[in-house]
């Protein structure tokens, strides 16, 4: 080859080396420097957040009651600006649920001595810090319960928020508005639910123990699955409620309502009495529909026919079939 054009080919062949190189170190630095900005920007939005949460801290801590709730607001914003501030928000606001709940509210009037004092209703900073609770976003709080054991809700309106998977053990809801909320998987354990309104409420899957639902509203509610071992139901509206596999060992049922309630599997109190239409199984001593076999298919009773006589037959038959 001409020693000309070896030369111009390497030099061309140099400069294209050379221009690749360059391409590359260009990108590597443009990615480096974008790099560098994301993550200025990064510390700057979260310097602004944690900012945000400062001042909201000191808003709780005030004492006017609308700068309280301005706070309470304001941590809401952040939750959801902010994933991952979100569970240590909500964990605040239940501590400051915790903490203020048990507070008389209205407090009682100084300068009226000897009078009623008002009915006890909840306050109107620890409504705001529940339902910002209630609206969250459950789906960044897992696997962490939220904590609100022991408090005070008395009256509260908690219709239709989102209370799944809280602690509300000793909790106090009296007279609470719970209408359409869900409650599922949620420890209530000890609470007092005395004439709540738990309407078509979704309690399943979760823990009643020993609570106090007197004079309570549940009809249409979902409660399957739900223990509710010697719980007080007594004077309890249960129309038409989901009761499927329930645990009622020992509970009181005097003057309960069941009108339309779902029983199937309902492990029922011994002492208390079958609803009508309903029978205990011999093998599970679990609630069925009376006149039914164990698989819930429907059994036809002869005139005059006991109900063990036919549940004999149909063996019989079933066994010659």
């Amino acid at each position: 080859m001409d020693p000309a054009l070896t030369a111009a080919a390497i030099g061309v062949g140099g400069t294209v080396i050379v221009g690749v190189a360059g391409f590359w170190a260009s990108v590597r630095n443009t990615n480096k420097t974008a790099a560098l900005t994301l993550r200025a920007v990064e510390l700057t939005e979260q310097g602004q957040v944690t900012d945000r949460y400062t001042k909201a801290i000191d808003q709780l801590g005030s004492g006017k009651l609308d700068v309280r709730i301005g706070g309470i607001y304001a941590l809401e914003r952040i939750a959801r600006d902010s994933p991952r501030d979100h569970p240590t928000v909500m964990e605040v606001l239940a501590a400051f649920i915790r903490d203020h709940s048990r507070e008389p509210w209205p407090p009682p009037a100084a300068d009226q001595p000897g009078t009623d004092p008002p009915q006890r209703k909840t306050r109107a900073d620890v409504q705001a810090a529940i339902t910002v609770i209630g609206r969250r976003d459950d789906s960044q709080q897992a696997p962490f319960r939220i904590n609100l054991a022991g408090v005070d809700l008395t009256r509260a309106d908690l219709a239709r928020l989102n209370l799944r998977r809280s602690v509300l053990t000793g909790a106090d809801l009296a007279g609470a508005h719970l209408s359409h909320t869900n409650l599922s998987h949620t420890f209530l354990d000890h609470a007092n639910l005395r004439s709540a309104n738990l309407t078509s409420a979704n309690i399943g899957g979760s823990s009643l123990a020993d609570a106090d639902l007197t004079g309570a509203d549940l009809s249409g509610a979902d409660i399957g699955d739900t223990m509710l071992t010697g719980a007080n139901l007594t004077v309890t509206q249960l129309n038409g409620a989901m009761l499927k596999d329930a645990n009622l060992t020992g509970a009181n049922l005097a003057l309960t309502q069941l009108t339309g309630a779902e029983l199937t599997g309902a492990n029922w109190p011994l002492v208390a009495n079958v609803p009508e239409g309903w029978q205990r199984d011999t093998d599970s001593g679990r609630l069925k529909r009376a006149n039914t076999d164990a698989d819930g298919t429907a059994t036809v009773r002869p005139p005059g026919m006991s109900g063990d006589s036919v549940s004999c037959v149909i063996r019989l038959a079933r066994g010659w079939l």
